[in-house]
């Protein structure tokens, strides 16, 4: 029947019965299961680095078009009102244009084991970053000024979301 388990399958959940459960690891071996195979103690491999960084892009990248779909789909309704983006928004994009170079070319000095040039590149890729944010702090400041808040109409709401969801995950690259 769908929805329930089977005693046979609870056991194979628990580790019923194999030493298994517990904070006790099992008896004859040093409780990490890969024979000695991984690095150091604590040391992640490189294949759950790689697996976890794919996971957040996904998952970044599924929240991102998830406000685009409701975007296109509230702007098709026939309330919307424009905002008018302030030309400090083309400044903010040139500068995360220009900080995605720095970032790529720090990450070639890094494969070239340039760690000067590396550290160099990444404090240049870290100022133009907060510089971004506080592009994108001045952009709010003068849409306030214009009398266009969160809640004003649904483009500037989603002026908002989208500038701030931006902020946040640059403030996390950051």
């Amino acid at each position: 029947m769908p929805g329930t388990t089977t005693g046979q399958d609870l056991d194979l959940v628990i580790g019923k019965g194999n030493g298994g459960g517990g904070n006790t690891p099992p008896a004859g071996g040093n409780g990490g299961g890969d024979d000695g195979k991984r690095g150091r103690k604590g040391q992640p491999s490189a294949a759950k680095y790689y697996a976890g960084v794919a996971i957040a892009i996904v998952a970044i990248l599924m929240f991102f078009m998830a406000l685009a779909s409701a975007f296109l789909i509230r702007k098709g309704t026939g309330e919307w009102v424009p905002v008018h983006i302030p030309g400090l928004l083309w400044v903010n994009t040139a500068i995360l244009l220009t900080s995605s170079a720095t970032l790529e070319m720090a990450r070639k000095c890094l494969a070239k084991s340039d760690a000067n040039g590396f550290r160099r590149l990444w404090q240049v890729t870290t100022v133009l970053g907060v510089l971004f944010l506080v592009g994108q702090l001045m952009a709010w400041r003068i849409l306030a000024g214009q009398g266009i808040y969160l809640a004003t109409n649904p483009a500037s709401s989603f002026f908002y979301i989208f500038t701030g969801a931006h902020g946040l995950h640059q403030l996390g690259g950051v």
